[in-house]
């Protein structure tokens, strides 16, 4: 069965919004900007966004080859980026997600004059995970005519969630509930559980049609 332009979209959009996690990302931005007016909570919404956009948009054009210069092959990436995507997808399982811990330290962002870049942008909107799934998904989706384009949507489609999760903190904090937001963060874990593990197939895969070229 042909891979389809929607096929890539999809498969994009899903990774990289599991691996963004916005809602965690927004209740840690709720934390962080306590005690700021609505234009400043809005201003610091759309630069994290811009932030992280650019970033994985870079990651997505340029990794590769980045990557290429360095003598590092696709394959052995794919192998590697699955093994870290796992480690996320079991941080997030067991509770020790990026989001979660750095909601628990506020006092290491006693200067907040720049939360949209860290930590919002990096590491949680567009975190190392992010980075390499770009990376990822557009080298696979670059066999398909038009498949970067549909990864750069994707990514742009997450970043639109993303900012609207963010614009939205509050209120979404209040409908879920705290143990609304464990769960998700937990089945999203086992979504990117499995997400790293094909990534590693695949990976693997590759390596062995090159040693047997």
């Amino acid at each position: 069965m042909a891979i389809t332009l929607i096929d890539i979209f999809i498969n994009a959009f899903i990774t990289l919004l599991v691996i963004a996690n916005p809602l965690a990302a927004a209740a840690v931005f709720t934390g962080l900007m306590a005690g700021y007016d609505s234009n400043r909570i809005k201003k610091t919404s759309y630069r994290a966004v811009f932030v992280s956009f650019g970033l994985l948009v870079f990651f997505a054009l340029l990794g590769e080859p980045l990557l290429d210069s360095l003598g590092i092959s696709i394959p052995a990436f794919r192998i590697a980026g699955g093994m870290l995507l796992f480690v996320t997808a079991f941080r997030m399982l067991f509770g020790h997600h990026e989001a979660e811990t750095l909601g628990k330290m506020p006092e290491v962002y006693n200067d907040r004059s720049d939360v949209a870049v860290f930590p919002m942008a990096i590491p949680l909107l567009a975190g190392p995970g992010c980075m390499t799934a770009s990376i990822l998904l557009t080298s696979k989706a670059n066999d398909v005519s038009g498949g970067w384009f549909a990864v750069l949507v994707a990514i742009l489609a997450v970043m639109g969630v993303s900012l609207a999760c963010l614009l939205m903190a509050g209120p979404l904090q209040r409908l879920i509930g705290y143990s609304g937001t464990n769960i998700l963060v937990r089945v999203m874990g086992v979504v990117l559980a499995a997400m790293s593990v094909q990534f590693i197939a695949d990976g693997l895969r590759g390596m062995n049609f090159h040693f047997a070229g």
